[in-house]
Order: C-alpha cells, then sequence, then structure tokens
C-alpha cells in the first residue's frame, strides 16, 4: 500500500476519534495533520524519497548557478504521483530540467533526483510549476518539462518555460562555466497552445487588441528592460482583463 493510502486511512481514524477539527480551518489542519502524519510514520519511507543521488559537476565562477534561484535547498510544496506533501526541501535545476529533493534528515549537500513523469506539479519561491507532457494541447513542439503557470482562467493560461545556456570558460586555473537565462512563453488560449515570445506573436492572437498591446509595450518599456518575466505576466493580465471587459 503506497503511503498516501496509509495516510488516508491513518487520518479518517484519527479524526472520528479526536473531532478537533472543524470545516472554517480545514485548509491549515489538513496541512498541520499531513505534517504530523509524514513525521509520524517516518518521512525516510515516504514515496517521494525515491531516485538517482543528484550531482552538479559544473564548477561556476561568483554566484552565477544553473538553478532557478540559488544553489540552496528552499522549503516549497510537492505533488508527487497525486500524493502532495507540503514543506518539502527543494531546489530547481533549470538547466537540466530537474526537481531536486532533499530527503528529511539528510546533509544539505544530499540531493534526489525526482523522476520527472512521477511530479505532477510543485510550488517554490512563491511560484508555482506545472508538468506539462509532449503533446499536449495538441502541440507537437511542446516538450515534456516543467513550467511556470499563471491561470486566469481555464480558457487562458501563461506559462514561463524556464531555462539557461551553458557557456565554456577556460582559465589558468582551471575549466568554470558560466549560465545565462533564456526563457520561453506560451499561452494556452482556448485549448490551443501559442508562442508568444514577441509582440508580433501576440498581435497575431489577438489583431483587436494591437493598439493597447503597442500601448503598454510604451507605457512598460522599463519593466520590460529590467524584468522581462514580470512583464509578461502583467502583459497577460493586462490582455485577458481586457478580453473580459469586452466580454461584459
Amino acid at each position: 500500500m503506497k503511503n498516501y493510502q496509509k495516510k488516508s486511512a491513518f487520518l479518517i481514524l484519527f479524526g472520528l476519534s479526536l473531532n478537533i477539527y472543524n470545516i472554517h480551518s480545514q485548509t491549515n489542519n489538513n496541512t498541520s495533520l499531513y505534517n504530523w502524519f509524514d513525521t509520524t510514520l517516518g518521512k525516510q519511507n515516504l514515496d517521494i524519497n525515491n531516485g538517482a543521488l543528484h550531482t552538479n559537476p559544473y564548477k561556476t565562477l561568483d554566484d552565477n548557478t544553473l538553478y532557478f534561484d540559488e544553489d540552496v535547498f528552499t522549503k516549497g510544496t510537492l505533488t508527487f504521483e497525486g500524493q502532495t506533501y507540503y514543506e518539502t526541501a527543494l531546489k530547481y535545476d533549470i538547466y537540466r530540467d530537474i526537481l531536486v529533493l532533499n530527503p528529511y534528515g539528510a546533509s544539505e549537500h544530499i540531493g534526489i533526483s525526482l523522476v520527472t513523469e512521477k511530479v505532477d506539479a510543485f510550488s517554490l519561491y512563491d511560484r508555482n510549476f506545472v508538468k506539462l507532457k509532449k503533446g499536449q494541447y495538441n502541440s507537437p513542439n511542446l516538450t515534456t518539462g516543467y513550467y511556470e503557470t499563471s491561470e486566469s482562467s481555464e480558457d487562458f493560461v501563461f506559462f514561463i518555460k524556464h531555462s539557461k545556456l551553458m557557456q565554456k570558460i577556460v582559465k589558468e586555473d582551471g575549466i568554470f562555466y558560466k549560465f545565462k537565462r533564456s526563457n520561453n512563453y506560451l499561452l494556452a488560449y482556448h485549448k490551443k497552445l501559442y508562442t508568444v515570445n514577441s509582440k508580433s506573436e501576440i498581435i497575431q492572437i489577438f489583431p483587436d487588441k494591437k493598439k493597447q498591446i503597442n500601448e503598454f509595450y510604451i507605457m512598460n518599456r522599463e519593466v520590460k528592460k529590467s524584468d522581462l518575466n514580470k512583464f509578461m505576466t502583467n502583459l497577460m493580465k493586462f490582455i485577458y482583463n481586457s478580453l473580459s471587459n469586452q466580454n461584459n
């Protein structure tokens, strides 16, 4: 029996015997209760503690890293084979598109590369990521991997595919590597997936919004220069709100 099946059965008995939880605080209580169960059962026995040992063979200069933010484990939420795990130590290798787990009780230098096929979604740094599969949205160009998601509605979902390019640097004291961000932007609109890396691609999807889109680019040029991810996220929200107001 999988741990989540054991967990569900135990929680039913636990809830019936103690009856200390109520509907108004259900979400927080569920999180606390699941964490309590994981600790009681033994986090070292959880299903997520399976995978290859994660290694990083790339020596970098300064604070440059192949990871999403930095080379440290951060508390996040993981959905693995349909089961959600809270306060899990994770880091995201965006160069190789690998989600890395620091097993409970292990040294912070130990990481397990989670099997992509078993990961459904995760949250890290207050950002939400989902796994998309090749061919999803009937798009032959979509590759299986993790995508940051910002859902305005079921028919309007914005994705950021985070990635990094690697540059090899040869110095007198050794070989080093430098990683530079190279993100792609996609929009699932009415169940069809579009690439939205340029203004022309966006206008092609929303020709009636050409004027508003051009104005948005002009008004937010500084944001575009300093934080392209933020700019694109705000632009997609702007377009969605414009479409919603039009339909009201």
